[in-house]
């Protein structure tokens, strides 16, 4: 087996404010999308579709196919691995990488304007929506069904339910297939919750045993506890610096609003009711709101420009305790030329508000997809089924890169050697996805300013929620009661 790298966050700014790419979306959705086009085996003329040894067709040998994805280390190591695709099919596959905004761009104009110039793209699962609707993508119902064509390794029931849900429904169609994992979970510094000093200090102050937290109430005793001056001792240890209960986002940004729906949900909230309609200043809502801005009291100061990068760097370099976070951040946190905290973190599910709640975690996938004006739709699909292939991805998850399949966080060598990998797959059975409808990106932008406001005190979390509320409704008038997220 190979190495198993650890990773930090790449291209942390791969969300960064969705509202630019999404007014491409909005400005392009008139547009008449071409017809589906029939695809043809590109070189064969044979009545059989050659075969190689290893089991994969070469039916398209001699096949070029443009692929555009996210300049993380994902797309890095798919890249590395490519030329086997290749020696397997004979098939070609150029890789352009993009930041998270110029890429939604760019395939927003490639697709809007039929050029054609994508074949296949690894994309946000929030617009599958959008391009759905705007017919931008290929629906494959038959040819990921169960009647399909097999490949040697892949199967769609090896894929994450989650993320299969997520990544390829829309409407009762499927649209593609999982490219990532990313999934949100609680970070807490477990050697500081083992000291003897601090477990003993920490039950004559609040009556119950030091532990991590199980529900909202415990997180913010543990946030507050923790939260010492430079000068003072933290597990036996004078502190040469402050050293803050929790760390979080703050910033007017999409990293602020994905974190918040974290406590809505486990609050009972969400944007909206169930019948499709807009509850965003919900009661739910607003004591959610009011709980993460109690919590603002015990984070750095700087919280109210932070981001996911910020949140990961505080977690790292020792100075917070905890943080509900990306669970592929994690490796940054055992990265030994990286990270202070280098087998002292540890790793569980999002707290509740009561014990015994459903658990939520927020799930930040991301899609294969293949264009509708691609003419290469069968050779795009063997490229999607090699790279969610069981070999493939689990050399990917040994590079330390984030896989979509049962079979890679099953890996006993993996889960041996990684702490995160296992509470990572649990995090994903209890996840839940943001909204995927077309207006999402007006739906973060409202948001992430009205969240802002309450995170800098400008105003309450009444008065924020009651304003976003009434901005939302006017967005989404055409859009509700809204039937499918």
């Amino acid at each position: 087996m190979k190495k198993i790298h650890t990773w930090s966050k790449m291209n942390l700014s791969r969300y960064t404010y969705i509202v630019i790419s999404l007014v491409l979306v909005l400005s392009f959705a008139a547009c008449t999308p071409a017809p589906t086009p029939t695809a043809a085996p590109e070189t064969s003329t044979e009545n059989e579709a050659p075969v190689a040894e290893s089991g994969w067709s070469k039916e398209y040998e001699g096949t070029t196919l443009n692929f555009i994805a996210e300049a993380t280390l994902n797309t890095t190591i798919l890249k590395e691995l490519l030329p086997d695709f290749s020696e397997k099919t004979g098939i070609t596959v150029n890789v352009e990488e993009a930041p998270y905004d110029s890429l939604v761009q760019k395939v927003v104009l490639d697709f809007s304007t039929h050029k054609g110039g994508y074949d296949i793209i690894s994309m946000p699962y929030e617009y599958l929506g959008s391009f759905a609707e705007n017919e931008y993508i290929m629906p494959l119902d038959a040819e990921l069904s169960k009647d399909a064509a097999s490949v040697p390794g892949f199967d769609t029931d090896n894929l994450i339910p989650g993320l299969w849900e997520a990544s390829t429904k829309w409407k009762d169609h499927i649209y593609g297939m999982p490219s990532n994992s990313a999934v949100m979970m609680m970070f807490y510094r477990k050697d500081l919750m083992e000291n003897e000093q601090e477990k003993a200090a920490f039950e004559e102050k609040y009556g119950y045993p030091l532990a991590p937290a199980t529900t909202w109430a415990q997180y913010r005793d543990i946030a507050e506890f923790f939260t010492r001056k430079s000068g003072d001792t933290l597990a036996g240890e004078t502190l040469t610096q402050d050293f803050y209960g929790v760390s979080l986002a703050g910033k007017r940004h999409i990293a602020t609003v994905l974190e918040w729906f974290n406590y809505a949900w486990t609050y009972g909230g969400g944007l909206f009711d169930g019948a499709g309609q807009l509850q965003a200043n919900a009661d739910a809502n607003v004591k959610s709101l009011e709980y993460w801005a109690d919590l603002t009291a015990f984070a750095p100061p700087g919280y109210t420009s932070a981001t996911w990068d910020e949140v990961t760097a505080a977690l790292q370099q020792g100075t917070a305790a905890q943080a509900i976070t990306w669970a592929d951040t994690a490796g940054s946190m055992e990265d030994p030329d990286a990270s202070k905290v280098k087998g002292n973190m540890g790793y569980a599910s999002i707290p509740t508000l009561n014990e015994g709640d459903k658990k939520v975690a927020h799930l930040g996938s991301w899609i294969y997809a293949i264009s509708v004006d691609t003419t290469k739709k069968d050779a795009a699909l063997l490229m999607m089924k090699w790279a969610l292939s069981e070999d493939v991805q689990l050399k990917l998850s040994q590079a330390g890169g984030l896989p979509a399949t049962i079979a890679a966080f099953s890996d006993p060598t993996l889960n041996e050697q990684l702490p995160y990998w296992k509470q990572t797959m649990v995090s994903l059975e209890e996840s839940r996805i943001r909204p995927r409808i077309p207006q999402w990106g007006q739906i973060s932008d409202i948001l992430s300013e009205q969240l802002s406001r309450v995170m800098v005190k400008e105003a309450s979390p009444t008065d924020a929620l009651n304003e976003a509320q009434t901005q939302l409704q006017e967005a989404l008038k055409d859009a509700l009661p809204v039937t499918a997220e």
